[in-house]
């Protein structure tokens, strides 16, 4: 199972999964072109993309997936809800599919588990994906004001997860931002701070989690470094050796095999429960 972001942040956002034959695109955040574009940085055709998978109906997740659905012939999943908000992004002769939150569907081998979460939106979502072997599951939450139980329970044991990392408090506190967006950002229907990230991330800590990838970075409230200092300092000290990164605004991040990733925790002496 591999696992790329094609970008994260307030101008857009998309995630490849792919695992065996199956490649799956989790939003399009972008324009069709420029999701093309990035697709070919990594060297995968876009036209090899089997599914589309939108969580939420805000634009920054949502703005290229219909152009780019019809452009390849590729078939969205979405909830009933969210393409009702965002339903001008889609025709009538687009290939919709819906799922309903808590309901696992199958993608050409790859299992799909929708879970409902606390965001400013319509439905949104956080995914689990489990490849057809069961080897591997990556956790996808990048819109989330506070885990709630039912996002730990999709979240638990996952082998990778792309977890938000939205805002670091003092920066958020002296942005220029009015009062009320500051505190709609910091809501339980907002985003998750560095901090906030963090302690979630040390929760669902399990030998079996071998990356994380922070996601949403905000640009005006937030620094990379910030987000990744702050989830290391949380997590080293418990015993995790995995991989840690950030996926930024402009470019693709590397394409990480879970695999290898997986020998590599391993070999490090990831700490063990057992």
């Amino acid at each position: 199972m591999k696992v790329c972001s094609l970008g994260s942040g307030s101008k857009g956002n998309s995630t490849l999964i792919e695992s065996h034959d199956t490649r799956i695109l989790i939003d399009i955040g972008f324009s069709g072109k420029e999701t093309a574009r990035r697709l070919h940085e990594i060297e995968v055709p876009p036209e090899s993309i089997d599914a589309i998978l939108i969580t939420h109906d805000h634009r920054d997740h949502t703005s290229g997936a219909g152009i780019f659905s019809r452009r390849y012939n590729i078939p969205i999943y979405i909830t009933a809800s969210t393409l009702e908000q965002c339903n001008t992004l889609f025709t009538d002769n687009d290939f919709i599919k819906l799922y309903q939150p808590s309901r696992s569907f199958v993608v050409d081998g790859i299992t799909v588990e929708p879970f409902l979460t606390l965001h400013d939106a319509v439905e949104p979502v956080v995914f689990a994906l489990t490849d057809i072997s069961k080897r591997f599951k990556v956790g996808i939450a990048t819109d989330l004001g506070k885990p709630t139980a039912q996002v730990r329970l999709a979240l638990t044991n996952v082998n990778f997860l792309i977890l938000e990392s939205n805002y670091d408090e003092g920066l958020l506190r002296n942005s220029h931002y009015p009062a009320t967006v500051q505190q709609r950002i910091a809501s339980s229907h907002g985003h998750l701070s560095n901090g906030a990230a963090a302690q979630f991330a040390c929760e669902l800590l399990h030998p079996g989690l071998s990356g994380i990838l922070l996601a949403h970075i905000s640009q005006k409230c937030n620094r990379p470094d910030l987000a990744l200092s702050t989830m290391e300092k949380a997590m080293r000290p418990k015993g995790f050796l995995g991989f840690l990164g950030v996926a930024t605004q402009d470019r693709p991040t590397l394409f990480l095999d879970l695999e290898k990733l997986k020998v590599q925790t391993n070999r490090n002496g990831q700490y063990s429960l057992l």
